[in-house]
């Protein structure tokens, strides 16, 4: 088990299978497993800020807008900043 009872979730899906429901799926189990059976107290996810179905989605699912990263990420040999959210046990 993580000596600080925290986990980072990602996630990448092939564009033909957006909005099907897949990744809400895969996370809502992720999660499970994580604060049920691993007994974290806090899951993270980074997220691109112009993502705005993953930054919906992580919202819709109850996870809290922390803050911003700035030039964390590349994609394409370019610096992008992110936004970065946490969902705590004690709030799901």
């Amino acid at each position: 088990m993580p000596k600080h009872k925290r986990a980072e979730i990602g996630y990448e899906i092939h564009p033909e299978q957006w909005r099907k429901g897949y990744t809400s799926e895969a996370i809502s189990k992720v999660l499970s497993y994580g604060f049920d059976v691993m007994e974290l107290t806090r899951i993270g996810a980074v997220v691109f800020i112009d993502n705005e179905a993953s930054n919906n989605l992580l919202t819709k699912i109850g996870f809290q807008k922390e803050g911003v990263l700035k030039k964390y990420m590349y994609q394409n040999g370019e610096a992008h900043d992110t936004y970065v959210y946490s969902l705590l046990e004690s709030n799901r």
